[in-house]
């Protein structure tokens, strides 16, 4: 005879928690790229260019900058 306990059987998850579950893993890669750009610009252009933040989100910005690339 073992003396060991039969394992306890885990009660099985809800299906809304299981909905939720795959919900966060098919958008967490996207939200993650969208942050490291955002983190990326923000270093680029406001601790390294010494430019105000808040202009990141200008257009008139990203105009100049396109300008300035492929300018003849």
């Amino acid at each position: 005879m073992s003396d060991k306990p039969a394992p306890k059987k885990k009660a099985p998850r809800p299906k809304w928690l299981d909905v939720i579950w795959l919900i966060f893993k098919i958008i967490r890669i996207p939200v993650l790229c969208v942050l490291a750009v955002y983190v990326g610009l923000w270093l680029g252009y406001s601790k390294l260019g010494h430019q105000p933040a808040a202009e990141i989100f200008h257009m008139s910005t990203w105009r100049h900058l396109y300008d300035l690339v492929f300018a003849n």
